[in-house]
């Protein structure tokens, strides 16, 4: 008895359980119309009329990675997409093609912006950009059942291997295997065909498609017989030298967190480890084959009520759905945000002077911090209470976000002190905007307080600096300004 790997698609016992029940509940449940499609739908095409379009490519037939389904983009990479396209701020497009080599081809010559999931490969590297992976995959040997078990290109020998003509193996064997009786094919499904059928003797390609494909098409005595080099890098392939764009992904699939990686690899990938010819399967079908048999004439007869019911629970799932994609939005709003001021949190305005010092680095564009500290607070709180304190808070938030520049971003670091980080802006700039904040707080006359100072520290970022580096001169300077007598701004050096 052989045990093998199937992921994500039933094995031919239960596959055959699963045709028998079909067959027998098909009559009871033809009347219930409401698919999971109709429930929800996931599409790339979501309406952002304000982010700038772009295009993009995916193989139309790779499952569980990406396909073309009903014209609609599903798979690993449609549910990677989504959360790229948000944290990029692009509008993915998809256009539709009939191949892969279409696509690539599409890719080619700018008719596609963006490829969604493939390997870098020498080739490829002549028309497109790549960004860094984001899915990590195996590639393996399938066989018939009589052959063993396979390691590496270096055991084949004088069998003929079958590998996919626009696909990354077929390069790779080609430039490093050329002793390999290589067959080139148009597709998995036509190279899994010949292995069946006897024409070639192994096929490479990637483990949760092989496998999803051998138990889809019934291939029972098809099995993964050995590893096979490269591991698959998946990343996503930028067109026309776009770099902006290449950069604006590479920084969004930095974003994506561990828990989204999670989901969508449980999503799609249900690995589990069966064994084949269990008879005792086979007699508990049977038994099962009777019962239903039996019951299917009463279920019949309840089915009217039960499609009443699932109508409402439809409605009920919309409702609920609409609430949690609300929820969601606030509890997104409310990480990035410190609760008293609204403003953006210390977590927030970190990971945005990160991206901000790397950007400086590739472009030689210049940046700075300014940070901003109340004067003599403590006496606020303990002369008027914390409560009023709060609101002083509130208001000097106010008039920070007010003053700055659009482009700036501003942020509650702690307790009494505020950042600001000003992109492009050289320390010069930097001064006179510090300058023009300390003039509007200490005009404003704050509730029941009065008017109040602030000491300013400017710092602008030094090459190769690290944040925290950057932070502890603008955090210095403003020191110093606290020691010369506090209302005033200085810049570090």
């Amino acid at each position: 008895m052989k045990t093998r790997l199937n992921i994500g698609v039933a094995t031919p016992n239960t596959r055959l359980f699963a045709l028998y029940f079909v067959s027998y509940l098909f009559l009871v449940f033809t009347t219930f119309s409401t698919s999971a499609q109709d429930i929800s739908r996931g599409d790339l095409d979501v309406d952002f009329p304000e982010f700038p379009i772009v295009t993009y490519c995916i193989d139309p037939d790779w499952l569980p990675y990406e396909a073309i389904r009903n014209n609609q983009h599903v798979g690993m990479s449609a549910d990677y997409m989504r959360y790229i396209g948000i944290l990029a701020e692009v509008k993915f497009v998809l256009v539709k093609t009939r191949s892969w080599e279409e696509s690539l081809r599409f890719l080619n010559t700018g008719q596609c912006d963006v490829a969604s999931m493939l390997n870098r490969s020498p080739e490829r590297e002549k028309y497109l950009l790549f960004t860094q992976p984001y899915f990590n995959d195996t590639n393996v040997l399938v066989s018939r059942d009589e052959y063993e078990f396979i390691q590496g290109f270096e055991n084949i020998g004088e069998q003929k291997l079958g590998a996919v003509s626009s696909y990354r193996q077929a390069e790779y064997i080609a430039n490093y295997y050329p002793e390999i009786d290589l067959h080139l094919v148009a597709n998995e499904s036509e190279g899994l065909r010949l292995l069946a059928e006897g024409e070639i003797d192994l096929f490479i390609g990637s483990l949760l498609s092989m496998n999803a494909k051998i138990q889809k098409n019934g291939y029972n005595h098809l099995h993964i017989s050995g590893l096979a080099g490269p591991q698959d890098l998946l990343a996503m392939g930028v067109a026309n030298q776009n770099h902006d764009l290449m950069e604006k992904l590479d920084a969004a699939i930095e974003q994506i967190p561990e828990w989204l990686h999670v989901e969508v690899y449980k999503e799609w990938n249900n690995v589990k480890v069966v064994n084949e010819a269990d008879y005792r399967l086979i007699w508990a079908i049977g038994i099962l084959f009777t019962f239903l048999s039996v019951i299917a004439f009463w279920r019949q007869r309840i089915v009217s009520r039960f499609n009443s019911q699932l109508l409402l629970k439809n409605k009920q799932l919309e409702s609920l759905q609409k609430e949690l994609l609300e929820k969601n939005q606030s509890l997104e709003f409310l990480s990035m945000r410190d609760p008293l001021t609204l403003m953006f949190n210390r977590y927030f305005i970190s990971q945005r002077c990160e991206q901000e010092r790397q950007l400086s680095l590739r472009k030689k564009t210049q940046v700075c911090l300014i940070v901003v500290d109340i004067d003599f607070f403590k006496p606020v709180n303990d002369n008027y209470g914390h409560s009023r304190g709060d609101a002083v808070l509130k208001e000097m938030a106010a008039r920070i976000t007010n003053t700055i520049r659009e482009m700036d971003i501003s942020a509650r670091w702690g307790g009494e002190e505020f950042l600001v980080l000003c992109p492009d802006t050289n320390k010069q700039e930097a001064v006179l905007l510090a300058k023009r904040l300390n003039k509007a707080i200490s005009q404003h006359a704050f509730t029941e307080v009065g008017h109040l100072t602030c000491s300013l520290g400017v710092a602008e970022y030094k090459p190769d600096e690290s944040f925290v580096q950057w932070f502890d001169r603008g955090d210095q300077a403003l020191y110093q300004a606290k020691n010369s007598g506090r209302d005033r701004v200085v810049c570090a050096e």
